[in-house]
């Protein structure tokens, strides 16, 4: 009789608990509690989210900021379910995924480069270029100029922003070829493109180092200047979501990615800061 009794006393908390829960997610709230802040969505923002939370905590030794990616789909849909506190996103929000709760809060402006193997001899594709080849029209560099070699396209999953944002802007939202391979992060995209010769892929300018090629885009390279001045068309603000009011440690941790220190210490070696764009 004690064990049933014991037994229904452990079922009568768990249903408690899952109770709050669902009352908490229900009503956007986190369950995490105050000195708690979770954050999840873009791997594009994931290291710029993962550098803020380090910076933060060294900061204030009492808080504790949790960085996950997922892809932008994914860091939004638990934002509005109250999963995490912030959703990280690399695009503007679908016309379903808007929310009164919502506010948004541009962290930075980046830019897409256009990559490929060192060993591609190519140093620019225009836009057509650029949408052929994506989209399978064009599948070998000899086509464009190049040698008689099949052209490996690399691109991102589909709930990554980076994806939705190139798909839009490049290829005019016509699919792509169904021999790509997908990656779900700018890392791995990186890795593939520097591993296997005769391939072509696009990630975010503060993942380009030694190991790609970064291609100029209808005669225009990936400078911020460029940028900044409307030549270059590839670039996207990269977003911070709270959905309905934020605890105060959620909202110190976005003032403190927002600050001076640290968009022109950190966000500046890899993006373009915010501070100065707001308003523009």
């Amino acid at each position: 009789m004690r064990r049933e009794a014991f037994a229904r006393a452990c079922v009568a908390a768990c249903v408690l608990v899952l109770l709050l829960f669902l009352s908490l997610s229900s009503s956007g709230c986190s369950v995490w509690g105050t000195d708690v802040v979770r954050v999840s969505g873009s791997t594009t923002l994931l290291p710029l989210a993962q550098e803020g939370a380090d910076r933060y905590m060294d900061l204030h030794g009492d808080k504790t900021v949790l960085v996950q990616g997922g892809g932008s789909s994914v860091g939004i849909a638990q934002v509005k379910e109250g999963i995490v506190d912030i959703a990280i996103s690399s695009r503007d929000l679908k016309p379903e995924e808007e929310d009164d709760r919502l506010a948004d809060r541009p962290v930075a402006l980046d830019v897409i480069v256009v990559v490929t193997h060192p060993g591609v001899p190519m140093d620019d594709l225009t836009r057509q270029q650029v949408k052929d080849i994506f989209t399978g029209k064009v599948t070998k560099w000899s086509e464009l100029g190049g040698p008689d070699r099949n052209i490996l396209v690399v691109v991102r999953d589909r709930a990554s922003g980076t994806r939705e944002m190139f798909d839009k802007e490049a290829l005019d939202d016509e699919d792509v070829v169904g021999s790509a391979i997908e990656s779900n992060s700018n890392g791995i995209v990186r890795e593939t493109v520097a591993a296997t010769p005769n391939s072509i892929g696009y990630v975010s300018i503060g993942y380009v180092n030694s190991s790609i090629k970064p291609l100029s885009y209808d005669g225009v390279v990936a400078t911020n200047e460029n940028v900044l001045d409307g030549s270059y068309k590839l670039s996207r603000y990269l977003h911070l979501l709270t959905c309905g009011p934020p605890t105060e440690t959620t909202s110190q941790f976005i003032s403190f990615l927002l600050s001076e220190e640290f968009q022109l210490g950190v966000v500046a070696q890899e993006y373009i800061p915010v501070i100065g764009l707001k308003d523009e």
